[in-house]
């Protein structure tokens, strides 16, 4: 906790992030309230208000539905998704890319990368990490009921 001049700043460190929590003014310390756009992830946004509330008193905070969170397949692949666009940006050509992707292609000759199929995978990785960034899709991940991942 610290206190700022007519602020109450709560900050909670979880194992999945921390919450920071403003309250301004002591008669909202009495009474908070939450305020939650209706703008389509109306239900993320209240499951994690329920886990903050839960974490707030003390209680032990399960994690989210299954519905409302990514599987794990779908998290890797976003991983290997951010991975190839974030060497990208730093200048790696696509056989860098699948060295730190995948260490089988170090051992690969130029012609054996030419008809891999790790160098298919790279380049359907960098097309999508494009449409994520480019097309601004990235924010689709934040919408559970919305979202769509394609290959």
């Amino acid at each position: 906790m610290e206190q700022l001049p007519g602020i109450l700043v709560v900050v909670i460190s979880p194992n999945d992030g921390a919450h920071h929590l403003q309250i301004q003014g002591w008669t909202a310390s009495a009474r908070p309230a939450a305020l939650i756009p209706l703008d389509g992830a109306e239900e993320i946004r209240i499951a994690e208000l329920r886990r903050f509330l839960k974490r707030l008193t003390g209680a032990s905070v399960p994690g989210l539905p299954r519905s409302l969170s990514l599987r794990p397949y779908h998290v890797w692949r976003m991983a290997d998704v951010i991975c190839a666009y974030a060497g990208r940006m730093a200048g790696a050509s696509q056989r860098e890319i699948g060295r730190v992707l995948d260490p089988s292609v170090r051992a690969m000759n130029a012609r054996q990368w030419d008809t891999s199929s790790q160098r298919a995978r790279v380049g359907r990785l960098l097309k999508r990490a494009a449409r994520l960034a480019d097309r601004r899709e990235y924010v689709s991940l934040l919408r559970p009921g919305r979202f769509r991942l394609r290959a």
